[in-house]
């Protein structure tokens, strides 16, 4: 399954799940959040809104390493 195909998975179930990108930093996201795939010119690229207003991430989908569910 793809980093992709794991996010979607993810997003349509509900659970909280973390983003754990390549330089060390994870990102929690939880199931109110807003989350898209954007194709662009040089890959993907992953949005997610949260609730509170520091809360929008602009991630290019090679600089995640895994995407796991919160436990």
């Amino acid at each position: 399954m793809t980093i992709a195909e794991r996010l979607l998975e993810l997003k349509h179930s509900g659970q909280r799940f973390v983003v754990h990108l390549n330089d060390g930093r994870a990102l929690r996201i939880r199931a109110g959040d807003y989350i898209s795939l954007n194709p662009s010119g040089k890959g993907t690229n992953v949005t997610v809104y949260g609730d509170g207003e520091d809360e929008e991430h602009f991630i290019p989908i090679f600089a995640i390493s895994s995407v796991l569910v919160e436990s």
